[in-house]
């Protein structure tokens, strides 16, 4: 029996359990619930031994490496819950403690080889939950993972993205559990300044955690909201304001501005220039705020207050309906400012002669209604209808082949006879115009003559 017992050497209850790997123990149902041992091959025999309550996962010789990991929640993971790299399973969680001392739960998980490989100082272990939901100013993201863990649960764990892969690890190193996926992007950034921004506007819907851009681009996260400081008086410019601690991450600027420059004197700089912070909607159906930094030439110059209990103050103008509101009164200003009553009086003016030419027009149109509902306009038609028939009826007696249509034909002939019978009078009297008293000389007609 010595020879069974060392240090590794682990003790646990058999008994009926129905886990996720299938139903064991049944043969218990008759003999009853009973120890079982398996033997250790190192170390000297200790005092006394845990006693499990389900047989290990692992033996202690098994080729792999253990990890711990620490998490403020407890039921998150259970002994047999399995550990996935990337969606494949490479290992499993072995057990589960409550460290009173640390009130922290920590989870002690095996990773089978080869696969120990993947764990290094880079890697961040989060919680596989099946289903995630996450609701932010960018929208609503949902992620699902495998079967197994959208039923039971489960660890996952990978290299942020902009880390390089890391150093190997010794056994038992120590890790921590972060919520979800999302999670673990954020703890990259460990470096960050921390600001204070003091908003006029109301911070509903603008929660620790949410973005802090520049047109579009990250350049930290909001920390506290609000931040509030014990015995310090919340009154900026004597206008009660809300404060807010913002944590611009360098990190996130080497990219843009290249190597490693004084952040803090770079932001004073763009300050002065006329940066402000201002609270924008990032999305309508949950209300969630983001804090935008941008240039503003026309923002108030930046006040004589500069610092809040040692935290740079980074100064905020009103931000999306307010700068609406700010614009309509604007344009309300300049309308007041408009000559409005000379237009109004030039209209009423305009009005009260419309309205005498309306009533000449209206008196007009009474003196032609009574016209034209007078006895004798109603008479017209008929008196017209009257004349058109003898009108009609004397035409009728000039048409061809009638009597006075051929009694008008015979005098016209006459007529025109007697005009040729007077065309040699009317020469006569044209050469000669005394030809009525005085015989007028025959005229003898002229003799050709010959050439001299």
């Amino acid at each position: 029996m010595q020879k069974l017992l060392h240090n590794d050497s682990v003790f646990w209850v058999v008994k009926p359990q129905v886990g996720r790997e299938g139903i064991s123990g049944l043969g218990t149902l008759l003999s009853g619930a009973y120890i079982e041992l398996q033997p250790g091959t190192k170390g000297s025999v200790p005092a006394q031994y845990p006693l499990l309550d389900s047989p290990p996962l692992a033996s202690p010789d098994a080729k792999g490496i253990r990890i711990l990991l620490e998490s403020s929640k407890a039921g998150q993971l259970s002994p047999g819950d399995p550990v996935l790299f990337r969606g494949y399973r490479v290992g499993s969680v072995e057990t589960s403690t409550f460290d009173t001392q640390k009130r922290r739960i920590t989870y002690q998980l095996f990773i089978n080889a080869p696969n120990d490989r993947l764990v290094t100082t880079n890697v961040r272990f989060w919680k596989d939950s099946g289903i995630a939901v996450d609701l932010t100013s960018a929208g609503m993201r949902v992620e699902m993972g495998s079967l197994s863990t959208l039923f039971g649960g489960g660890v996952s764990f990978d290299i942020p993205e902009g880390l390089d892969l890391g150093e190997p690890v010794a056994n038992k190193t120590e890790y921590h559990l972060f919520d979800d996926q999302k999670s673990i992007q954020d703890s990259v950034f460990t470096e960050h300044i921390d600001y204070v921004m003091f908003f006029k506007d109301s911070v509903r819907g603008l929660q620790p955690g949410a973005p802090v851009e520049f047109r579009g681009i990250r350049l930290g996260t909001v920390g506290k909201v609000p931040f509030f400081i014990p015995g310090l008086k919340q009154r900026l410019n004597d206008d009660y304001r809300i404060p807010v601690e913002v944590r611009v991450e360098p990190q996130r600027l080497i990219n843009q501005l290249g190597g490693d420059p004084n952040i803090r004197a770079h932001i004073d700089d763009l300050i002065n220039r006329g940066l402000r912070g201002s609270l924008k909607t990032g999305n309508l159906v949950t209300g969630a705020l983001y804090i935008d930094l941008d240039f503003y030439p026309k923002a108030p110059p930046r006040g004589k207050i500069q610092e809040f209990n040692g935290y740079p103050i980074i100064p905020t103008i009103s931000g999306g309906l307010a700068q609406i509101q700010q614009r309509l009164m604007d344009a309300l200003d300049k309308i007041n400012n408009l000559p409005i009553n000379p237009l109004l009086e030039q209209a009423t003016s305009t009005l009260a002669q419309s309205e005498k030419t309306m009533q000449h027009v209206q008196t007009t149109l009474d003196n032609l209604n009574k016209i034209t509902s007078s006895q004798s306009m109603q008479q017209l038609p008929a008196d017209m209808q009257t004349t058109l028939r003898e009108l009609n009826r004397s035409m009728q007696g000039f048409q061809p082949g009638s009597a006075a249509y051929n009694k008008m034909v015979a005098d016209m002939q006459r007529l025109d006879q007697v005009l040729r019978e007077l065309q040699p009078v009317l020469k006569t009297l044209n050469d000669k115009s005394n030809a009525l008293v005085f015989e007028a000389k025959d005229k003898k007609d002229p003799q050709p003559k010959g050439a001299k």
